[in-house]
């Protein structure tokens, strides 16, 4: 694991990336090595990523780096952060040389396919910033007391089939390395019998002092809505308020088909 009091380091050093074996957290949850109800992609945004041209010239760019929820392990966030860190006074003879080596290094550490790409300060002003399409959960008027994880919250409302997205911002879970408070935006999209708004509410506010890796917590909520409601399908995006310059944005689904890649408010 990254330790808090490591030195930043500034010449390229891929020997600071960690990982963490997602099988660990998995059979917690029932998940079979090798059977994961799910598909599913961590997207990370790493906004303060620099590096020297030929020239010695700074270049700057949002590294945006694509790991495979498949991925045996997934990337320990600070350490992340200082494996990034680590290019800044590092020289390179063109962006894909760049990009190269990001994929090379974090598929090494993912030990699963991990694509990269820089975007250009006009790319990301040109997307701009956007919000999630569906039903707004936090304009319930609920009373709340449990901020500890309870899935007993999810019920169903009745039998009869909808298909609905539901959001809330009001998510927090916490960092199980440092228990720093990790913010996020939920999205539920899902087909089947229809979930009671206020549980679901209650049930991702429960996550409050609950301490687990973003990717965690995204396949446990797609977990216990399965166990809990079984809908015929189901998709959870979480994405995650932005933390030493890094965003994280979990998705977990039973088809291929990802929800758009949308920069949030707090992004």
């Amino acid at each position: 694991m990254a330790n808090d009091n490591q030195e930043y380091v500034t010449t390229y050093m891929p020997s600071l990336l960690h990982s963490i074996p997602r099988q660990n957290q998995r059979q917690t949850l029932g998940i079979a090595e090798g059977a994961l109800p799910f598909k599913g992609l961590d997207i990370w945004n790493a906004y303060e990523f620099s590096w020297l041209n030929s020239k010695g010239k700074p270049e700057v760019a949002v590294a945006q780096l694509q790991v495979p929820g498949k991925s045996a392990h997934l990337i320990e966030s600070k350490s992340l952060k200082l494996y990034l860190g680590s290019y800044s006074n590092t020289p390179f003879s063109h962006r894909n040389e760049v990009i190269s080596t990001l994929e090379s290094d974090l598929t090494l550490a993912a030990q699963a396919a991990v694509g990269a790409a820089l975007l250009t300060p006009d790319q990301v002003q040109h997307e701009g910033v956007g919000q999630f399409v569906g039903t707004n959960l936090d304009l319930l008027d609920i009373d709340v007391e449990d901020y500890y994880w309870n899935p007993e919250f999810l019920q169903l409302e009745s039998s009869t089939t909808v298909r609905e997205s539901v959001y809330t911002h009001l998510f927090k879970s916490l960092c199980p390395m440092t228990g720093q408070p990790d913010f996020a935006s939920i999205l539920i999209q899902y087909n089947g019998n229809s979930i009671k708004h206020e549980g679901l509410l209650k049930y991702l506010i429960s996550y409050r002092e609950h301490a687990e890796f973003a990717e965690q917590v995204t396949e446990r909520i797609f977990v216990d809505i399965m166990n809990r409601c079984a809908p015929e399908r189901l998709a959870v995006s979480a994405r995650f308020t932005r933390r030493g310059g890094i965003d994280i944005n979990a998705h977990r689904t039973h088809h291929e088909d990802l929800p758009p890649e949308v920069r949030l408010w707090r992004q």
